[in-house]
């Protein structure tokens, strides 16, 4: 996974040194005083929005970003469909914008990065005793004492991810049913409160996004690519993963970040030019340093009903 990590960074970044100049002049642009817009995410894209590409965005164009986090996938569906003076959403589950419910809101939208599941976690754990004693990462979760940390999946993606990550594992691996070893209701925290959890030390280890793992300063253990959810060329293998979420049926698919303009957007100008940045190369820098992985191939731009 790293060889191939690094490969896809190294020709992402061939590809926005390509797109260099035209980036050039949209830095150049005029700022707008006294322009706004404000985007609508999750919890896990947070610092990614807060403090590099939002203020970044306000640098090149002079745009002020409002940032609107949501504390849950209900909450951001809901906020989507119903506009509610949003501008922007970027999502971490373009299947939010693909229901029906959305498809007058959001036209269309861009996938414009990916993305990995990972293992995250404290070296100086239980856990991360057990992994440099050479047990496999998903043996280690099941060492007495080891605290593992997860999202609601009813609430979040992380949470159902992580449990498609030990579906797909149980079958790479050849092992036993990892989500009755493993799982347990107490290992549910508020997406707010994982990373500071983790970072605190009041657990030791998750299935993370990478981004969130190398935000948080944890040790990171990559997954095979055929579970990491991190390869969008492997869209029929990861939806072999699958989970009943409120009564829909949610399968595994490729971890990418998506952004749309909404229909009813109050500063629609501004929302376009957002969501043109994201795929700028002062953008693209960003997302690299951040874990983010720009394939070359990337905006992929999609209309309502289409999978990313």
């Amino acid at each position: 996974m790293r060889g191939r990590a690094r490969e896809l960074v190294s020709i992402a970044l061939l590809f926005g040194a390509a797109t260099c100049v035209a980036v050039q002049a949209a830095e150049d642009a005029a700022p707008q005083a006294g322009e706004s817009v404000s985007v609508v995410y999750g919890p896990s894209l947070q610092p990614l929005i807060e403090q590099r590409l939002g203020p970044e965005f306000t640098r090149v164009t002079g745009v002020a970003v409002h940032p609107e986090m949501q504390p849950s996938l209900a909450a951001l569906r809901l906020v989507t469909k119903s506009g509610e003076g949003a501008d922007v959403a970027v999502v971490t589950d373009p299947e939010i914008f693909n229901a029906k419910a959305t498809s007058k809101e959001v036209p269309y939208y861009l996938v414009f990065a990916a993305n990995a599941m990972v293992v995250g976690y404290r070296t100086d754990s239980p856990y991360g005793r057990a992994i440099a004693a050479g047990k496999p990462w998903f043996e280690a979760l099941r060492v007495g004492g080891v605290r593992f940390a997860r999202l609601d999946p009813a609430l979040d993606p992380l949470g159902y991810r992580a449990i498609f990550v030990l579906q797909l594992a149980r079958r790479y691996y050849d092992t036993a049913d990892l989500q009755v070893q493993i799982l347990r209701p107490d290992q549910i925290v508020p997406a707010s409160d994982l990373l500071p959890k983790l970072q605190r030390g009041e657990f030791d280890v998750a299935l993370l996004y990478r981004s969130q793992a190398v935000e948080a300063g944890l040790a990171i253990l990559e997954l095979p690519i055929e579970i990491n959810l991190g390869d969008p060329g492997r869209r029929g293998v990861y939806a072999e993963a699958s989970l009943d979420v409120k009564g829909d049926l949610v399968r595994g698919a490729p971890l990418v970040l998506a952004a749309a303009p909404l229909a009813g957007a109050p500063h629609a100008a501004a929302a376009l030019r957002f969501v043109d940045f994201l795929t700028s190369y002062p953008a693209r820098r960003i997302l690299d340093a951040d874990g983010f992985v720009v394939l070359p191939d990337f905006p992929l731009r999609r209309a309502w009903g289409q999978a990313p």
